[in-house]
């Protein structure tokens, strides 16, 4: 019989340092609070110094692995889905598998910016199903994008109302295989024409130097040539990826029990939830409490709805998630 994938267990952390809204406001000398209220974020947490994304990841594995019955040196692979990784090399993933302990464990990093965690679950999912010799797979979505915000007075600031959406943290999924079909479709879209919209503009296509330090243009901001996504980004596509990744597994929308998306708009999610028919309790959101934690947040909304028993067996989740480039990305599970 050929086997399926299925998640076995989620994993979340979060570091110890909280920056409520108003906190932010006064040191940036901006109305932080008006401008995320509408957005849904309420907090964000800031890792420490000497705490590096693959520490939050090895914190968030091993919360997965307790909760999925299984010891790192199970693992046979280890995705990291990130932006901000460790270093630009070697791979943060490696790392990860040193820290962890998880000696039998192939790895390799992926980097979709905040869509990559959805797509790490896909490839997971595609590993298990199809290579006889991979049964447990570690998808960890680290984020430790605060290093990379100016959080200078707004008018100095070079990442401006960027540095208000992103906070810290890690989350991850246990995957290993499944007699009954867990994993059912994925879809990944790219509009490359947005590259150049935000991001952290260094790199070998740009190395850093010492302009770019006295210029700030080594943090997160938006692009010089002034393009911008339009502000409906998300609720004008994310319908159409959803009815087309359920539609491959054989469903309609009305068939989805839980939608989980980037907790970076809520209002996106409603709208998104509108288009497709559904109720807004169909949804779960956590950025008011954790923060919106990039490629983590996804993980960390799942583990929450599970902790307050709003996943049960059965149900049909969908993750929906979009990153800077622009990407889109979904994965279609029951929960089994």
């Amino acid at each position: 019989m050929r086997k399926s994938a299925r998640i076995l267990g989620v994993g979340m952390y979060l570091p110890e340092e909280r920056i409520t809204n108003a906190e932010l406001g006064r040191i940036m000398e901006y109305d932080v609070e008006g401008y995320l209220a509408e957005k849904g974020i309420g907090i964000r947490f800031r890792a420490r110094s000497d705490e590096a994304p693959s520490d939050m990841a090895v914190a968030a594995a091993r919360g997965a692995l307790s909760r999925a019955g299984l010891k790192p040196k199970d693992l046979d692979l280890i995705i990291l889905a990130t932006d901000t990784p460790d270093y630009i090399t070697p791979p943060t993933s490696a790392i990860i598998q040193h820290k962890l302990g998880a000696t039998r464990a192939g790895s390799f990093d992926i980097n979709a910016a905040c869509a990559d965690e959805t797509i790490a679950m896909a490839l997971a999912s595609h590993y298990i199903v199809l290579d006889p010799g991979i049964e447990y797979v570690l998808v960890v979505g680290a984020y430790g994008m605060t290093r990379w915000l100016d959080w200078s007075p707004y008018e100095r600031s070079a990442s401006k109302v960027l540095a208000m959406l992103f906070s810290d943290g890690a989350g991850a999924v246990v995957l290993g295989p499944s007699a009954e079909p867990g994993y059912l479709a994925s879809r990944i879209v790219t509009e490359g024409d947005f590259w150049d919209t935000y991001g952290i503009y260094l790199g070998t296509a740009r190395p850093p130097d010492r302009e770019m330090i006295e210029e700030k243009k080594h943090f997160l901001r938006f692009h010089e040539n002034g393009h911008r996504v339009p502000k409906d980004f998300n609720a004008s596509r994310w319908p159409r990826l959803l009815r087309e990744t359920l539609e491959k597994a054989g469903y309609g929308p009305e068939d989805l029990d839980l939608l989980l998306t980037n907790q970076v708009e809520r209002p996106a999610v409603l709208e998104t939830l509108k288009a497709l028919g559904l109720p807004e309790d169909r949804t779960h959101w956590v950025a008011d409490r954790f923060g919106y934690a990039g490629s983590a947040s996804v993980f960390m909304a799942l583990y929450d709805a599970l902790e307050k028993g709003k996943v049960n067996e059965g149900d049909l989740v969908a993750f929906c998630t979009s990153g800077a480039g622009f990407v889109l990305a979904t994965a279609l599970f029951r929960w089994v």
